[in-house]
């Protein structure tokens, strides 16, 4: 399902690694998914530039990770993460949980993940006039990788979570066999996912009302 990965020059700093979720917890308007899915790759001073609906979803997108950061059930997640990791912690547990929910779908969706994929996908080709450079780069990799659906199984999410390891390799945190932490944590990991995301859900359901 997945190719190798060619890797792309982008730098992940402060970046949140949960697309799936984002994307699936806008208003599915293709600017606010678009907003969603842009979040931390805008800056301040440049979210002026895009339209109203489109500043909506990258706001929506930093509250989301607040909301998330904090939540008990991620915090719980963080820390079975074994202490070799633990400091990347958020980021693992960040791309975890978008394999869960590509795992579990279709109990968050009437959309199959291969048609709500194929969208988002058309979404981004329709508004890459407007993304940041690092993005445009990464778009024709994670379209010809079916980065999202990729997600649903071990594998895919083994393959992602290895290209993040290797953007640490040179750091003096480096990621040490990052899916153990998944396989080793699998069921609580679940668990802990099933009880986050429908407090994620109820959230996201506010701030689409808040403007």
């Amino acid at each position: 399902m997945y190719v190798a990965f060619s890797l792309a020059p982008w730098d992940l700093k402060g970046e949140k690694m949960n697309y799936l979720a984002h994307i699936h917890l806008s208003d599915n308007s293709d600017e606010n998914m678009l907003g969603n899915f842009l979040g931390d790759s805008v800056n301040k001073p440049l979210e002026n530039e895009f339209e109203y609906s489109i500043k909506h979803g990258i706001f929506m997108h930093k509250k989301l990770d607040t909301f998330t950061d904090s939540h008990p059930d991620f915090l719980r997640s963080r820390k079975r993460i074994s202490s070799t990791n633990r400091r990347l912690s958020g980021v693992l547990i960040d791309m975890f949980y978008d394999h869960f929910l590509a795992k579990n779908w279709d109990e968050y969706s009437s959309i199959s993940l291969d048609e709500y994929a194929d969208n988002f996908y058309k979404i981004l080709e329709k508004f890459s006039y407007c993304l940041p450079d690092k993005l445009t780069s990464r778009m024709p990799f994670m379209i010809k990788e079916n980065w999202l659906l990729s997600y649903k199984d071990i594998s895919g999410i083994e393959i992602s979570v290895n290209r993040i390891s290797k953007r640490f390799s040179n750091t003096k945190h480096p990621l040490v066999n990052p899916i153990d932490e998944l396989i080793n944590n699998y069921e609580s990991l679940e668990n802990d996912f099933k009880s986050f995301y429908p407090h994620a859900i109820e959230y996201a359901n506010e701030l689409k009302i808040m403007f």
